[in-house]
């Protein structure tokens, strides 16, 4: 087979469309390895921002657990506190209160 004009320019617009695409699959694989990089880092930031996120979540709900402990203790002290000087102030009541409620308990737990 010889080789013509037509047939040179051909054979080069094929070396020059490889060539072409040869650089732009070179081009590609950089672009894919930045694109890798950069959702790495922003899957990185993303657990990042999740563990900081549930860590602020978790404190925020100890203290607020702290405080209604602390609020229940405080209000069960002051209910023991009132029971003992309504006992004190009124001892008769109390005593026939304890041994009602001892004789229903014995009643209920014979059976």
């Amino acid at each position: 087979m010889a080789i013509t004009p037509k047939t040179a320019e051909a054979a080069a617009k094929t070396v020059g469309d490889a060539a072409e695409a040869f650089i732009d699959v070179a081009a590609l694989q950089k672009d894919m390895a930045a694109l890798k990089k950069d959702v790495a880092n922003l899957l990185g930031h993303l657990q990042d921002e999740t563990v900081n996120g549930a860590r602020s979540a978790a404190q925020r709900l100890e203290k607020q657990a702290e405080q209604i402990y602390r609020s229940v203790s405080n209000e069960g002290h002051k209910q023991a506190e009132a029971l003992s000087h309504r006992i004190e102030n009124q001892p008769l009541t109390a005593v026939l209160v304890a041994a009602g409620i001892g004789y229903i308990s014995g009643r209920l737990l014979s059976r």
